[in-house]
């Protein structure tokens, strides 16, 4: 996958943990020392589309109070379709500290890029820093190397409207492009015509969870107050999302 097309994907990274504090930052560990390597078991239920490997790296981190996770996989389209949306979670489990449950979904609705067939892609999200449990007792510290490591494709919908996995995470997903495009695409839009060009830029530059409009700001960075980029890349985001609802529907 080329870089202009990682740039578009719509990422979303789930982190769930029952401890302290979670946190997420991105940086370079490949030069950190003690980190543990443990190779990804692929959990997918049967007949996965998307086949999945690579590894999980683990450093404890005694001086901070934190476990540092990261993932380092890849992601091939081993089915005969295009696919418009996929999410993977990965888990970290069995370990006295705390462990790890993460989920990476990609979303080519608002792109109208896909995974092709025999397409891979790395998975390579930003470390993921939790807070190591204080330990009670000697019993209580354990050993980080009962770790194992597993990755398991959660939900896959093909180009053509079909999907594989759970129905329930369908219907998530149509809500949440559904809730993208009327309560903030529409609104800008709104805003844009009540309001006039510097209300809008405003609003566009409030911080938003929706990776669309976090590119179109980056596409359109440079443009200061000209709102001509920017309302232009919307109505393509329009454009493609109505093709894309369009090739679903038949």
């Amino acid at each position: 996958m080329s870089i202009p097309r990682l740039a578009a994907v719509a990422v979303i990274f789930l982190l769930t943990s029952s401890f302290l504090r979670a946190e997420e930052t991105c940086g370079d560990l490949t030069g950190q020392a003690d980190q543990t390597r443990y190779e990804l078991r692929n959990v997918s239920q049967h007949r996965s589309p998307i086949q999945i490997d690579g590894y999980l790296t683990l450093r404890d981190d005694p001086a901070t109070n934190v476990r540092v996770y990261r993932v380092h996989a890849s992601a091939r389209n081993v089915s005969k379709k295009k696919i418009s949306y996929w999410s993977v979670g990965f888990d970290g489990n069995g370990s006295s500290g705390p462990s790890l449950n993460l989920i990476q979904s990609n979303d080519y609705f608002f792109t109208g890029d896909v995974f092709a067939p025999g397409e891979t892609v790395k998975m390579t999200p930003c470390p993921i820093r939790l807070v190591l449990r204080t330990a009670k007792s000697p019993a209580e510290t354990g050993d980080s190397t009962a770790l194992t490591a597993s990755a398991r494709v959660e939900f896959v919908q093909f180009s053509d409207g079909t999907i594989w996995g759970d129905r329930d995470t369908a219907a998530k997903v149509q809500l949440d492009r559904s809730e993208t495009l009327r309560s903030k695409i529409e609104s800008l839009r709104k805003i844009y015509s009540e309001q006039g060009e510097r209300a809008f830029m405003d609003a566009l530059a409030e911080p938003t969870a929706f990776s669309c409009l976090e590119r179109i700001k980056s596409l359109c960075r440079n443009e200061n107050a000209n709102s001509s980029c920017a309302r232009k890349a919307i109505q393509q985001l329009l454009a493609t999302a109505a093709q894309q609802h369009n090739l679903e529907a038949n």
